[in-house]
Formats: structure tokens, C-alpha cells, sequence
């Protein structure tokens, strides 16, 4: 679908963001990333378009009534390459590091390039039977998604292979269409869930077949039959459709030197903004852990990964400028739970005699600081433009707040808590001498004379 440009690659070593992996969630966090003007480049093992390129077609994705996977990634990939993305093919990741306030991602060849984020799309792989027919026939009878392509087999005897919770809600939803479901599974036990259990089993169209296993699928093009082995015999079931859930192995987490956080099934956790364990680094579709594994919900994820990333970097940079001393890794940590606050024209930010719980930077608008005089007339005795920051008197001293801060015209904040400025403080003397020195020069210009 796209040539690659390995020239462009030494070029490309000090960057933004690298999203890793070039399906749905890839190529929508590019288009975003793009857009924003990010210096930004994807990379993929392969060609673009990820695991819907081996779905022949796609009838659940909005706007779109059917339309071929190869087509839908191929206008993803056009769609975000005109808002200039460097797409990378065929440069598969070996490994990511942490080094300081960068992600470190080193290709296969050796190549070596740098971010301040990473966003990983990587999603992962179904388990394959790995016998006779089934790479041959996917996509024309051989399926990994029931909710994919189960309508596209309306009154066809099918087979649902698998003997867990996932076969057999993938079943459930297969005998919507199906005239016949057969349940294979090579142990004589299923391992799915009673109630799942009871329901698909308990349907006059479903039969089971164990235990046994699947030794070839075969056909005329379509898929018309599978071989199974059961009892030490090699029977021959008559199917135009076969789906497979064995498993599935998602790959996001080997890619990482240092840990980071996983399930038990090996997909990455996130937050609500897709953020991983590892600061800087967010996980977006089939890599992460979620319920849903469609295009729709790969493409919500990969939307917020990028438009939080984008905060991220751009506070990340801000406490650089703020406080040049601090340890690289430290402003990363920081970076990454500092919180986005946004005011409008006169809202107020704090309160005088309001206990001190946070500290903030200003990332976009002003403000302006003011102090009861003693008449009680609103003295003002600060402004505050973008990189400034206040808040710090009374978190430095556990006391109340000395001043009321009030927005002067739209404000966008970074905001810490209590906990992360105190870590903040003690990693660096310098920086926390300059924030005292502040400070103490600000108390002294609200003090009445």
C-alpha cells in the first residue's frame, strides 16, 4: 500500500511522538498528531492497515455501508498523510527504553530514534490453529471476529472452535446467523463459564464435538469442510464457515525493557487518557485492556492517547523551561500526572484563606493575583503569564492561601497536587531553593508596609 522511506529515518531521531503500530488506532493518533503539528512519525512491521487487512468486509464501522478492509486502511493512511504524518512501513520495533525525559525506540536494523512520547497500537495476534487450510482460507471461511463477519454467513453451518468464555460468547453471537453451530474443542471439558455454558450448549442448532481437533480446513476456493480427530478417527464435518478463538496474544508489552503494568492475560492497563505505568507512554485499540475489541473503539482510544500526549509534551516542556536543575526523569514523572485545568475570564483559580492543596503553571492565557489590603480593597500584587507559576506559598509553608488568583482572560493550567510538587522539591535543591527564593520575594510584596 505505501513504499517506505528509509532514508527519512536518520532524520527523524528527535521527535514528539512515535506511535507504533499502523492499524485503526495507529493511523487515527497520526491524523491528530499531524494536524497538531506534532513531529511525529509511525512506524509498522508491515504494510498499514493492521490486522483489518485480512478482513474482507467491514459492515460495522459509521459511515461507511461496506467497505473492504484494505480499502478503509488505505484511506485512513491517505487521509493522514495529507496532513503531512511520516509513515514508516516495514520497520519493525526491537525494544523501547526510558532515558531520562525521552522514549528510546530501537528498530529492528539498529536504528535508534527519540520522543517525548510513544504511543503503542500495536494490538496483537489471534492464536492460530496452525493447521492445513486455515492461512489459505482466511478471510474466504476462516474468521478470528464473529462480530466481524458473522453476518456475512446467514443460514450457513458453522464452527466455532474454542472451548473458553470467548468461544463461546463469540458462539452466542454466531447462532444469530447460523442454521448449524458446531462447538469444537479438543478437550472433552469446556472452560467457559456455566451460564455461557447452558445457553449456547442448550440451542437445538448447536452441536458439540469433543473432545477432538481441528487437522485441516478445506474447501474450493470457499471454505466447505473441516477435518477433525476424534477418538483416533478422522471425521470430515461439512462447514462454510470457521471461527477460531483459542486465544489471543497481544504483543505491546514485550516491546519494553523496563516494566509496565499488565493483566494476567498480558494487555496493557491504562487510565482514562490511555496512559501506561511508564510516563510518556500511552496504549491505544487491541493492545490495551477493554471490552471491546472493534475499529470504533480503536479509534476512540488512539484519539485520546493523542490529544492527551499532546498535553503531556507540551507540560513537559514547560517545567523543563521552569525548572532547568531537575533530573530529566523526574520532570517526566511529573509531567505525567499534572492535570489540565481550564478557567474562563474572571473565574477564580484559588481563594484567599483557602486551605493550599495545589501547585500551577500557567500553560496558555494570564492572571492576576490579588490581596486584601487593609481596608479590604482587593490589592493586586501579581500577574501571571504563560511558564509563570504560583501556588507555592502555602503548599512551602502548610498554610492558607495568602492570595486569591483570578483568570484575566481564558487560562489553561497545569496543575499538581500536593504530593507530586512535594516530590518535585526534594529531587533538585537548586530548583527548590529558586521556588523558595520566589516565594519569599512574592510574600514580601504582599506584606503591608
Amino acid at each position: 500500500m505505501l513504499e517506505s522511506f528509509p532514508e527519512r529515518i536518520p532524520e527523524l531521531t528527535d521527535l514528539d511522538l512515535i506511535i507504533i503500530g499502523g492499524g485503526p488506532a495507529g493511523l487515527t493518533a497520526g491524523l491528530y498528531a499531524a494536524r497538531a503539528n506534532m513531529k511525529t512519525v509511525l512506524l509498522d512491521s508491515k504494510d498499514v492497515g493492521g490486522e483489518i487487512l485480512n478482513t474482507n468486509v467491514i459492515e460495522d464501522y459509521p459511515g461507511f455501508e461496506s467497505v473492504t478492509g484494505a480499502e478503509l486502511a488505505k484511506k485512513m493512511a491517505d487521509h493522514a498523510l495529507k496532513f503531512g504524518l511520516k509513515i514508516e512501513t516495514y520497520k519493525p520495533v526491537k525494544g523501547i527504553r526510558s532515558e531520562g525525559d525521552r522514549k528510546i525506540v530501537t528498530l529492528q536494523d539498529g536504528t535508534e530514534l527519540s520522543a517525548y512520547a510513544v504511543i503503542v497500537t500495536v494490538g496483537g495476534e489471534p492464536t492460530k490453529l496452525g493447521v492445513v487450510g486455515e492461512t489459505e482460507y482466511h478471510g474466504r471461511g476462516v474468521s478470528y471476529c464473529a462480530v466481524c463477519d458473522g453476518a456475512f454467513f446467514k443460514g450457513a453451518d458453522l464452527a466455532v472452535i474454542g472451548g473458553g468464555d470467548s468461544a463461546f460468547q463469540e458462539g452466542l453471537f454466531l447462532t444469530r446467523f447460523a442454521n448449524k453451530l458446531y462447538v469444537v474443542h479438543r478437550r472433552n471439558e469446556f472452560r467457559a463459564q456455566a451460564i455461557l455454558q447452558d445457553r449456547l450448549l442448550g440451542m437445538e442448532k448447536v452441536e458439540p464435538i469433543t473432545p477432538a481437533e481441528v487437522k485441516e480446513i478445506g474447501g474450493n476456493g470457499d471454505v466447505k469442510w473441516i477435518d477433525i480427530e476424534r477418538d483416533g478417527k478422522i471425521e470430515r464435518v461439512k462447514v462454510e464457515g470457521v471461527f477460531v478463538f483459542i486465544g489471543f496474544k497481544p504483543v505491546g508489552r514485550y516491546l519494553f525493557r523496563e516494566h509496565i503494568d499488565h493483566d494476567k492475560n498480558g494487555y496493557l492497563i491504562t487510565d482514562q487518557y490511555m496512559r501506561t505505568s511508564i510516563p510518556g507512554v500511552y496504549a491505544a485499540g487491541d493492545t490495551r485492556a477493554q471490552l471491546a475489541k472493534q475499529i470504533t473503539t480503536a479509534v476512540g482510544d488512539a484519539t485520546t492517547a493523542v490529544l492527551h500526549a499532546e498535553r503531556y509534551i507540551e507540560e513537559l516542556k514547560d517545567l523543563e523551561r521552569a525548572f532547568p536543575s531537575e533530573p530529566k526523569e523526574v520532570v517526566a514523572q511529573t509531567a505525567s500526572k499534572a492535570d489540565l485545568v481550564v478557567f474562563a475570564p474572571d473565574d477564580i483559580v484559588l481563594r484567599e484563606g483557602d486551605p493550599a492543596d495545589r501547585f500551577y503553571m500557567v500553560i496558555k492565557g494570564e492572571a492576576e493575583a490579588t490581596h486584601r489590603g487593609p481596608d479590604g480593597s482587593q490589592v493586586v500584587i501579581s500577574r501571571f503569564g504563560p511558564g509563570d507559576y504560583f501556588g507555592e506559598i502555602g503548599l512551602l509553608n502548610d498554610a492558607p492561601r495568602r492570595a486569591t488568583v483570578r483568570a484575566k482572560t481564558s487560562l489553561e493550567l497545569m496543575a499538581l497536587d500536593r504530593e507530586t510538587f512535594a516530590k518535585l522539591m526534594k529531587s533538585s535543591q537548586a530548583t527548590e531553593d529558586e521556588v523558595r527564593r520566589v516565594a519569599a520575594e512574592r510574600t514580601q510584596a504582599a506584606t503591608p508596609r
